[in-house]
């Protein structure tokens, strides 16, 4: 793979995630940037994006991409940065993205998303596009077009190849992008089993937000404040990583314990993202942070290895069919 001095990225989504990682890739000065936007699409194209962080400085800092689109260009990229939701039951990353692969039949396609399976649509539909797996470990949010405001200064990213692709330089692929995202400051970690990744961060992910939500108590400090739910969170953690152990996925043995700490460090009033989205009357990520991996367990007959997380599925379910036959 020839390395060009300056890489073409196209990221979709630029929310708050897509937002701050491209705009410290584009800090490496190794890349020029597409950004697609939807909604904060006249304020980014007026004004890019601001960002309030404390990492980088007093600031003022400003995301300005170098091109603006509403929708993916039938144009030739390297990167191809997806930063949107997982909600396969709402539609289809590999349709929206279909423009810019096909213009691009070398391309990697990143996916800087949270779950299980995420990766299998995009194999499906790209065989011969290397796929770099990702994952974002950072509080950002916007709550204003245009604006997007850094908690803490934790800025991490974990990318791995899912999966090699006869005759395709996809080590390379991955090297690129990886010393892009370190030039442009990341704490950039290079996985060889992304997958373990991805279930580490679904020790939280699957467990914080259905109790946050069936809890009615809303925040992570709620939960943790109230004894009869911190010890379903421990619990719910704890058959998780069991889960993921028992598919051929260690686990490191502190997992459990920093999770917890880490959510007892977060900022009071702190929602876990899917809680966010009931609130805004969005979809909620439920098939690739819960119906994925549940349904993975059920495959391999693990069911009850994870009795308190998979209750918290059915009934996570029943609330939310509950609550759409309410509205």
């Amino acid at each position: 793979m020839t390395v060009a001095t300056h890489s073409r990225f196209l990221t979709v989504g630029t929310g708050a995630i897509g937002a701050y990682y491209t705009w410290r890739m584009q800090q490496s000065g190794r890349c020029h940037v597409t950004a697609v936007c939807r909604s904060n699409y006249e304020a980014v194209l007026a004004k890019g994006v601001e960002i309030q962080t404390v990492a980088w400085g007093e600031g003022p800092h400003v995301f300005k991409p170098d091109h603006v689109v509403k929708t993916v260009p039938n144009e030739t990229y390297d990167y191809i940065i997806v930063c949107m939701k997982a909600l396969p039951d709402v539609y289809s990353i590999a349709d929206i993205i279909a423009p810019a692969v096909e213009a691009s039949p070398n391309a990697s396609i990143v996916l800087i998303q949270n779950g299980i399976g995420v990766e299998d649509p995009i194999k499906a539909r790209f065989p011969r596009n290397p796929i770099l797996s990702s994952i974002a470990y950072i509080g950002v949010t916007q709550n204003e077009a245009g604006v997007v405001y850094h908690s803490g200064a934790v800025q991490r990213i974990v990318t791995g190849l899912f999966e090699p692709i006869e005759g395709v330089d996809t080590a390379s692929a991955l090297q690129v992008f990886t010393d892009i995202c370190k030039d442009g400051g990341l704490e950039t970690v290079v996985a060889d089993d992304i997958q373990n990744y991805r279930w580490q961060k679904l020790v939280w992910n699957g467990a914080m937000n259905p109790i946050c939500i069936l809890s009615d108590l809303w925040t992570v400090s709620n939960v943790l404040a109230n004894e009869k739910y911190t010890e379903m969170a421990w619990t719910t953690k704890r058959e998780i990583a069991a889960l993921a152990e028992a598919l051929g996925y260690p686990m490191p043995p502190t997992l459990v314990d920093v999770s917890m700490a880490t959510s007892r460090r977060l900022a009071d009033g702190y929602k876990a993202s899917m809680v966010v989205d009931l609130e805004e009357g969005r979809p909620m990520e439920i098939e690739v942070i819960m119906t994925n991996p549940i349904r993975i367990a059920e495959e391999h007959n693990l069911t009850h290895i994870i009795p308190t997380w998979y209750q918290l599925y059915k009934d996570l379910i029943k609330y939310i069919d509950e609550r759409q036959k309410a509205n």
